[in-house]
């Protein structure tokens, strides 16, 4: 037997001997080929089959490489620098101890709007991954080359419809994005010339785009995709931004119907103001059908079929009485309204104590408002730091919040003796997302003063916020 047809027996009839120490059996008595080297006591047997096989193991078998290598270019160099070194553990335990995508996204948002990225050994983006910022686009695209046989583009000049092709998807997104808000005439234009080559999932995202400085220019393209792109997801988004210039569905016996749900009333002695009051819903049925014609309304067309302009619609809105009518009503406006209806909704509401509506506002909402909205909650509604992250997004800067009712409200659990190590981490991190940086190094100093300690790790967010330098645009 020559040395490579004994090695080929012998790694043939490991399989056997693997599978019998992985059930508890003893496995010298399928090793035939070494029973003159393991002896015959059992037990001493066993000791020296595993120094043979794990040394057989390690020396004799090896992995074949592919046949053809490919090396994927260098990760690209982001736009914003990497969280300092001394930070990064600090980062990655954050990232260790929330293990949801949403956790990781509302980090990485935060870290991009005080000006910084994160390191790529601690966390990149998956190519699909939309959620992502923008200033990790290019990582996205090396992801998509990394996993494919793609080769590298060269992305270092300004977006044209001449090299649309030469962008990765994520880069053009990004490009592109920013165009819009630079020249927003340009960027249709090249929607216009480059949109039909797409995916129906990429012309969505691509023509979302569009919300971003929307106007009357847009609704030849928009009329033009409402009624001949082949995909229903298509047409139905270029409906609702067509809707929110104005153009939405008219006035018919869905909506009509719809406003019969509804009644105008008045009230008030001397200052007499309208009021829209739901009607009582009587079976699951009618309660099913009203939803379906929310579903399919335009704002304008509703509020038309109520006598009302849209502004006067939701001024008169009687809020917080049906909360399956409002939720509805913010649906089809941040669906088919404009910038100013869903900006004056967002002041109704907050007006009203119906603040957990707004959150379905905030993706319309501009960073600053969105901040605003949620640091008057905090402080006139009482509404917790969990719910105030979701109005503010990644913007907000809070300088004192612990002096809201929520940081007061803290405090108190944090006192309580029946406290736990573990109780309140999520209004915790919630905080040090919210923090400005002074008013995270405060919140530190109230709360360690408090009897948390130091090295807690329910602070780690309030102490990177407080020992991270700000250099990101204020909204």
């Amino acid at each position: 037997m020559t040395e490579a047809t004994r090695a080929e027996t012998i790694l043939a009839a490991m399989g056997a001997v693997l599978t019998r120490w992985t059930m508890g059996s003893a496995a010298a008595p399928a090793a035939t080929f070494w029973r003159t080297e393991l002896g015959d006591d059992p037990a001493e047997a066993e000791l020296r089959l595993l120094a043979l096989s794990g040394q057989f193991l390690g020396t004799s078998v090896t992995m074949e490489p592919a046949s053809v290598l490919r090396i994927p270019p260098d990760i690209p160099t982001l736009a914003l620098p990497t969280v300092p070194e001394e930070l990064r553990p600090l980062v990655r335990r954050i990232l260790a101890a929330k293990k949801q995508a949403q956790a990781a996204t509302e980090l990485v948002h935060f870290l991009a709007a005080r000006g910084w990225t994160t390191h790529p050994a601690d966390w990149m983006p998956a190519a699909d991954d939309d959620d992502a910022p923008d200033v990790y686009a290019s990582w996205r695209d090396w992801a998509t080359i990394a996993d494919s046989d793609g080769a590298a583009r060269q992305t270092n000049d300004s977006l044209t419809a001449e090299n649309w092709d030469d962008f990765w998807p994520a880069a053009r997104k990004a490009a592109l994005t920013e165009l819009r808000r630079r020249d927003p005439s340009a960027a249709r234009a090249m929607l216009e010339a480059k949109l039909a080559s797409e995916t129906a999932d990429a012309r969505l995202r691509l023509l979302l785009l569009l919300s971003e400085r929307l106007s009357d220019d847009d609704i030849p393209f928009l009329e033009r995709i409402a009624a001949d792109d082949p995909a229903p997801k298509v047409k139905a988004l270029a409906a609702s931004l067509l809707a929110r210039l104005g153009r939405g569905p008219a006035a018919g016996e869905d909506v009509a119907e719809l406003a019969g749900f509804f009644s105008i009333k008045t009230k008030g002695l001397l200052r007499r103001s309208r009021v829209v009051q739901a009607e009582p819903l009587k079976t699951p049925a009618q309660v099913q059908r009203r939803k379906a014609l929310f579903d399919g309304a335009g704002l304008v067309s509703f509020s038309g079929a109520l006598g009302l302009a849209p502004q006067e619609l939701i001024a008169a809105w009687d809020w917080n009485v049906d909360h399956a009518a409002d939720m509805s009503l913010i649906n089809l406006i941040v669906a088919t309204g404009t910038d100013a209806l869903v900006a004056q909704a967002a002041d109704a509401i907050g007006e009203r104590d119906a603040t957990g509506l707004v959150a379905a506002l905030a993706p319309r909402l501009a960073p600053a408002e969105r901040t605003r909205h949620a640091e008057a909650a905090l402080r006139t509604h009482g509404i917790s730091f969990e719910l105030a992250r979701q109005l503010a997004g990644a913007a907000a800067r809070l300088d004192d919040p612990l002096s809201a009712p929520a940081g007061k409200t803290l405090l108190a659990a944090l006192h309580r003796d029946d406290a736990r190590p573990g109780d309140q981490v999520p209004e915790l991190h919630a905080l040090g997302l919210l923090a400005s940086r002074d008013g995270a190094r405060q919140s530190l100093q109230r709360l360690t003063a408090a009897g948390l300690l130091q090295g807690d790790p329910r602070l780690d967010m309030l102490r990177l916020n407080a020992a991270l330098d700000d250099n990101g645009a204020k909204p």
